[in-house]
């Protein structure tokens, strides 16, 4: 037996002439263009002095997991021209070995990633500039002192 071939026009449809298929496409139909999501990657920069200002959230995700914390970069010797407030986040693999850091608040790392900006204009005509890294490395600098966060410490030592 052979593989049975169907027609590609309905049953009872008649064949429009005018309109044929061409690759089982009709060429009434356009396909929109995505430019915008196949643009260029940003070059990879890296942020020196970057002081962990929230705490760092971690999301298991069944799409990949998530890394997420703000930071302030502030000038050092070889970056100094690097100062402002960033988003950084991390996914997949890289929120994995970004999270295996353990940043805490108050902690100084250097960050390698991918710089995105993002500017607003808000209804009463400002602009809100909002700055991410996308982080694929970080090497920590310094950790802030780590204290105690229980109930007992609190009152029984303070």
């Amino acid at each position: 037996m052979g593989r049975i071939e169907f027609p590609s026009t309905p049953i009872n449809a008649k064949a429009d002439a005018a309109k044929p298929e061409q690759n089982g496409k009709h060429p009434e139909y356009v396909q929109p263009a995505f430019d915008w999501l196949e643009s260029e990657q940003e070059p990879l920069i890296e942020l020196g002095n970057c002081v962990v200002t929230s705490p760092v959230s971690f999301k298991k995700r069944v799409k990949g997991n998530e890394w997420r914390c703000s930071i302030h970069v502030e000038p050092d010797l070889l970056h100094q021209e690097q100062i402002g407030d960033y988003e950084a986040y991390a996914n997949h693999t890289h929120a994995d070995r970004v999270q295996s850091s353990h940043l805490r608040p108050g902690d100084r790392a250097t960050m390698r990633g991918h710089f995105r900006q993002e500017v607003i204009e808000l209804a009463n005509g400002d602009e809100r500039v909002t700055n991410y890294l996308s982080v694929t490395e970080v090497e920590v600098l310094s950790r802030s002192p780590r204290k105690s966060i229980t109930v007992y410490e609190q009152h029984n030592n303070g």
